[in-house]
């Protein structure tokens, strides 16, 4: 009888621990953000503590599932922008609100085939 106690007391702390090692930096968090509406804290809130820190660029990386994404800030401290980048399917999304546009008629983007051997 004592060792069913213990499974049932210990059920619920089980359950808190692996609820809380969930990944926040996500494709679905990350479009929860909204440029112009989402400051510093609430972008922490939504996909945690940055990889690196600018100040004005928060940048993340998740190496086990191949993607990455810049978040931009303005002085205000509100979202400016948003990228998003997925090595692989090659998917880039998003701009640098500071960049300068490229000129019209000119592509500045250059794709190559790869393989991966690590699959």
């Amino acid at each position: 009888m004592i060792p069913r106690t213990r499974i049932v007391l210990a059920l619920p702390l089980v359950l808190v621990v692996f609820t809380g090692c969930q990944k926040k930096f996500t494709r679905a968090n990350f479009e929860l953000i909204t440029i112009g509406v989402d400051d510093q804290e609430n972008v922490r809130h939504m996909i945690g503590k940055p990889t690196s820190d600018l100040r004005d660029q928060w940048f993340y990386d998740d190496f086990d599932d191949h993607y990455s994404a810049v978040v931009y800030f303005d002085a205000n401290g509100r979202v400016s922008g948003r990228e998003w980048m997925d090595s692989v399917t090659g998917q880039w999304e998003g701009r640098n609100p500071h960049a300068d546009d490229p000129p019209p008629g000119e592509v500045r983007e250059r794709h190559q085939r790869t393989r991966r051997y690590d699959d």
